[in-house]
């Protein structure tokens, strides 16, 4: 699937977010405006990505091989295409299509030209710049993004110690999210908004629109049902989230 069919394409026919609602329905994402508010519309599944990718190579050592276009953790190997990387000694993000220095073989750019011709059309400045200066962490705000646009089974921050390379992975070994396993939300989104500085609202509400799954919206409060399963969070005035529960 492409990235423009994933994000603007299967749910073409239901309603924009509301701003309210009494009934349960499916609803699409609203256009977003910038880098952040891309990260809240993907952040939520590309997350629960990485548990699963966690769970399989379970921290082992890694190994890239531009050759084979692979990476491998011990016996595990999976193909990669390479988005960029971030430098250590002045936090700067260089896109792999503008590392022309490094020999990266152009067959494993397809993902990172891609984002960048979808920066293109949504005027992202971050996704059409080839390097620029980033905050600290900047590699998985990239990474989440890139594995929610370009449909990827996780990301990897292959850190060499100067500074890290990025990869997104697809592969058929790596099972892929069960969009009806609501309960595995309960779990992984307080990691989620532990790890990053993100809005708690939005970046719940997308996850749910990620996992197809009819929403209920209020002020303080987001409840989702799907298969007689409820799940039901609420937030404070800020949008921070108080609780998450559900019946499951």
């Amino acid at each position: 699937m492409s990235i423009f069919k994933k994000l603007f394409g299967k749910n073409a026919s239901k309603d924009r977010i509301p701003d309210q609602d009494t009934e349960f329905r499916q609803v699409l994402k609203k256009d977003f405006k910038n880098v952040n508010e891309l990260l809240e519309q993907h952040a939520g599944l590309s997350y629960e990505k990485q548990t699963i990718f966690n769970d399989l190579t379970g921290g082992s050592a890694w190994n890239i091989d531009m050759n084979t276009a692979s990476i491998s953790f011990g016996s595990l190997s999976y193909p990669i295409q390479v988005i960029g990387s971030l430098s250590f000694n002045d936090y700067s993000w260089m896109w792999g299509w503008a590392n022309t220095k490094s020999g990266i073989p152009q067959h494993l750019l397809t993902n990172a030209l891609q984002l960048q011709r979808f920066g293109e059309q949504h005027q992202l400045e971050e996704f059409t710049k080839g390097h620029f200066y980033a905050e600290e962490g900047f590699e998985h705000t990239m990474g989440l993004i890139a594995s929610g646009l370009s449909n990827a089974n996780a990301y990897f921050c292959a850190n060499y110690g100067q500074g890290t390379m990025v990869v997104t992975i697809q592969s058929p070994d790596i099972p892929s999210v069960d969009t009806n396993a609501l309960e595995k939300m309960i779990t992984v989104f307080p990691q989620l908004i532990s790890a990053m500085d993100i809005h708690h609202k939005n970046a719940l509400l997308h996850y749910m629109i990620d996992k197809e799954i009819p929403v209920k919206i209020s002020d303080t409060k987001i409840e989702g049902q799907k298969n007689g399963k409820y799940i039901n969070a609420e937030f404070d005035e800020m949008g921070r989230m108080l609780k998450i529960d559900g019946t499951l």
